[in-house]
């Protein structure tokens, strides 16, 4: 009896844990965007609805434009440090638009852990531009990232 009701709480209980990015399959998994297989760590990003569920993407650009058309509470949103490919929370990373940057779907988006190392990826490029979590979702919402190559 006992063994049967700790089954019942742990099928209960097992919600996702929202504080940690959503796993991704490399290789394997498409990107809720463009149904393309997310491939690219580096690149790839993430978030949680308030509701537990998983969104992932091939492209920080991408995740940026699926967030202005399909406006949804999220739990917490999550992006990968160019240099390094660790996770980061987006709220406390630096994002780095530049079209001539590199990217899976030609966004030009690249993200970085400190202010630092985004400006340095930006220096003397004239049309490459700093911005925090904050600031490039309103301009995706106001459809502002002219930059992003592959993006309308």
């Amino acid at each position: 009896m006992c063994l049967l009701l700790a089954l019942a709480l742990a099928a209960c209980g097992g919600g996702a844990d929202t504080t940690q990015p959503p796993e991704i399959l490399y290789g394997q998994d498409v990107c809720d965007e463009c149904d393309m297989i997310i491939s690219e760590e580096k690149y790839a990003a993430a978030y949680w609805t308030a509701e537990g569920e998983a969104r992932r993407f091939d492209d920080v650009g991408e995740m940026l434009v699926f967030m202005a058309e399909n406006p949804e509470a999220t739990a917490s949103v999550w992006v990968h440090d160019v240099n390094s490919a660790a996770w980061l929370p987006a709220d406390e990373a630096w994002f780095v638009m530049n079209s001539g940057l590199r990217t899976p779907m030609g966004t030009g988006i690249a993200v970085l852990a400190d202010e630092q190392a985004a400006r340095a990826l930006a220096f003397d490029q004239p049309e490459a531009v700093v911005m925090t979590f904050a600031e490039i979702v309103a301009a995706a919402e106001a459809g502002e990232l002219v930059n992003m190559q592959g993006m309308e």
